[in-house]
């Protein structure tokens, strides 16, 4: 009884924060996840922590920003100026 109620108190605190996380299940290959894997235990990182690294390099490499107003920022700066 007593780790149900921690789980929902854990849940509770989670919407409190004001966290707006959103999760996919991926899968990875063998060799992909061990590499990823050593490479979090060697960076002291946790699995969230590498993969937002991650995905934020890959926005940067095709141009885009997770953050709004820098999106608007590097939109204006493509247009031509008149």
């Amino acid at each position: 009884m007593a780790k149900k109620t921690k789980a929902k108190a854990q849940r509770r605190d989670t919407k409190a924060a004001g966290d707006d996380l959103v999760g996919k299940r991926v899968q990875f290959d063998r060799t992909t996840w061990d590499a990823v894997d050593l490479l979090a235990r060697e960076q002291m990182k946790d699995l969230p922590e590498i993969t937002e690294e991650a995905f934020r390099d890959l926005l940067k490499k095709y141009g885009r920003s997770a953050d709004f107003r820098e999106t608007l920022k590097m939109s204006a700066r493509r247009m031509p100026k008149r």
